[in-house]
């Protein structure tokens, strides 16, 4: 909905020929970027909602109920972006939105099955309540995050823009690099613990860190061409944070013997203390894009863009909310 809908200004009366868009022609020019995004927005969509729908119906009216509702929702945001006239109402993008959905749905009934190798590991793997399902959402959400082309690499919690929080420092070279490796250091470390209290057994901790590190690398790379528009894939990895990278996988491997609680107390930590570094540190003049470089009319990226920096906002208090909840319920468990 947000993507569809911002930038949420110049409302205006429908002109007559864009009302009629369910009925246009097909399009002159359609690309297969546009479409691949399409589908891939509503493809969780469809997912969560055949999940919940699944109990009370079986598995063919909970895809025909996923599908049809996901495409009625597609089909109100599109009618609403006539009135948006930065955005345009298309029946392409209506029907992308709704393949995407089915497509999620039917993948949502093939993966819940309990015979599946996916459904398998993930009861072996992963505890299987509420808090595993919450825990794989953040997971899932971290290397989503990445996409974010943030000035300091794997750091969340950036307020400053919205907030007004001026820097705590003048910027300067030496100054930026130890703040770049210890966002770094303190992200992996962080990120680390908080994916090791999700396993269940913890001879799979190390295995699924190094997947979800290697996932986020990949995506903070294709970020780096696709959103920052820059010439290298490795650009974002700088000497600060290549160091604190190495630093926080250090560190994360001692850390991972502590009993989980402590590791929840220090996954907390680490995630706050990269919060502080990000909000204090200053703006780096190197790394700005400069306006020939953006782009003048919105963009599914662009709209993408926004949404990951939203995540990339809330995601440090979602972690840390998570992580207390893990703790009292370890604590609870102990205590009975």
């Amino acid at each position: 909905m947000y993507a569809s809908l911002q930038p949420f200004a110049g409302w205006r009366i429908a002109p007559e020929q864009v009302r009629g868009f369910l009925t246009a022609p097909w399009p002159r020019y359609v690309t297969a970027a546009d479409i691949v995004l399409n589908i891939a927005a509503y493809l969780p969509l469809g997912t969560m909602l055949f999940i919940a729908l699944r109990p009370p119906l079986r598995a063919a009216w909970a895809f025909v109920f996923a599908t049809l509702i996901a495409a009625f929702l597609s089909l109100a945001l599109e009618s609403v972006q006539m009135f948006l006239p930065t955005r345009i109402a298309s029946n392409v993008d209506l029907l992308s939105n709704g393949a995407g959905a089915a497509i999620g749905a039917a993948a949502a009934g093939l993966l819940a099955r309990a015979s599946t190798p996916f459904a398998a590991l993930r009861g072996r793997a992963v505890h299987a309540d509420v808090l595993g399902d919450c825990g794989l959402i953040l997971v899932a959400l971290w290397i989503m995050v990445q996409f974010h082309p943030a000035p300091l690499a794997l750091g969340g919690g950036d307020l400053r823009e919205a907030l007004r929080i001026p820097a705590l420092f003048a910027y300067t070279p030496q100054s930026y690099l130890r703040a770049e490796a210890g966002v770094a250091a303190l992200a992996v470390t962080g990120f680390g613990l908080l994916v090791s209290l999700l396993m269940r057994p913890q001879r799979y901790a190390m295995p699924a860190i190094a997947l979800t590190l290697l996932l986020a690398l990949t995506a903070k790379s294709i970020a780096a061409v696709t959103l920052a528009r820059t010439a290298q894939w490795l650009q974002w990895l700088t000497p600060g944070v290549a160091a604190g990278t190495a630093g926080g996988i250090v560190l994360l491997a001692l850390l991972l013997r502590l009993a989980p609680v402590a590791r929840a107390a220090v996954a907390i930590l680490c995630i706050t203390a990269g919060v502080c570094i990000v909000n204090a540190t200053p703006e780096n003049p190197y790394q700005s894009l400069p306006a020939f470089m953006l782009s003048a009319q919105p963009t599914h990226l662009t709209n993408f863009g926004h949404i990951v920096r939203a995540l990339s906002q809330i995601w440090p208090l979602a972690a840390v909310s998570w992580l207390l909840a893990l703790a009292r319920a370890a604590h609870s468990g102990t205590a009975r």
